[in-house]
């Protein structure tokens, strides 16, 4: 399951599924959400989001729920991969026990015929996810796919968040997919995302998703703040630092788009003038 070469593939992350017997909540959409910022900075691959490509993943919203209830056939990601010109795919189902959350992880390699690497980590909110972040990096090596040694402090912020906040988080995140995807009328609900912010203040995800929803609600200075404050608790937030930029290029302000482009090409260890030059273009400016 190494890569090949210099070249870049796509990795998607799919929403986590309830095992047998474990009732739906929103704890398998938050685990997603999180790795996805994980995996967002790996240098390896291009930079690819789940929300990018929903509809094309699961054409009907009937279906995307379905998936996520752990209901309905399972996706054929070999096929869906080649199609779409995605390598990778790590889905997975979670159990919780107590206090903690058992989460089988499963990566599959659509270009190798359905080669598939799986493991079992423990995801305990009380040690801010450190040995769940160190053992998904660990895991990825022994799949092949390390990320560079610069990279992993990025992926090893200290997430604080509880698992009433991951419920909310992971029910706003699908109101999200479902909203962006499908194209409901009106704004988004917040009181969800409230309320994971309210059970976890201090929590990276929690403020990036709280930023991504007001920004789709065209609050762009509200989301801005929430982006800011998801950045306190995670210098390196790619999520947030692309909410921040994409802010800034609505509201016209050129030096602030420039200065957040600049950031997340950092993260990613790509062209700040490049970064740069795409801003240009979406705000219609020339670079001298």
């Amino acid at each position: 399951m190494e890569q090949q070469g210099k070249s870049k593939t796509r990795l998607v992350v799919l929403p986590f599924q309830p095992q047998e017997g474990q009732a739906y909540d929103g704890t398998g959409l938050a685990i997603h959400f999180l790795l996805g910022n994980i995996v967002a900075i790996h240098t390896g691959f291009k930079e690819f989001w789940f929300g990018w490509r929903v509809k094309k993943i699961f054409p009907e919203k009937t279906m995307l729920r379905a998936y996520c209830r752990g209901e309905g056939s399972r996706l054929d990601t070999t096929k869906i991969g080649k199609e779409q010109d995605i390598r990778y795919w790590l889905q997975g189902t979670i159990q919780q026990k107590d206090d903690k959350i058992q989460v089988l992880l499963e990566l599959t390699d659509s270009k190798e015929e359905h080669i598939e690497r799986t493991t079992d980590l423990t995801f305990k909110p009380k040690d801010q996810l450190t040995e769940f972040h160190k053992g998904f990096l660990a895991w990825l090596e022994t799949c092949g796919l390390p990320l560079a040694g610069d990279q992993v402090a990025k992926a090893l912020w200290h997430e604080k968040t509880t698992l009433e906040s991951l419920d909310f988080l992971g029910r706003a995140l699908k109101a999200f997919y479902l909203h962006s995807s499908w194209g409901e009328k009106g704004p988004l609900d917040l009181e969800l995302l409230n309320q994971a912010v309210n059970a976890a203040p201090a929590s990276y995800i929690a403020h990036d998703l709280k930023g991504w929803i007001l920004y789709k609600n065209k609050d762009y200075k509200a989301a801005e703040e929430s982006f800011r404050s998801a950045l306190k608790l995670n210098s390196n937030g790619l999520g947030a630092l692309a909410g921040l930029r994409w802010c800034a290029i609505y509201t016209n302000d050129e030096e602030k788009a420039y200065k957040w482009a600049a950031a997340k090409a950092d993260i990613r260890g790509e062209s700040r003038d490049a970064a740069k030059a795409l801003v240009a273009r979406k705000m219609n400016k020339d670079l001298i």
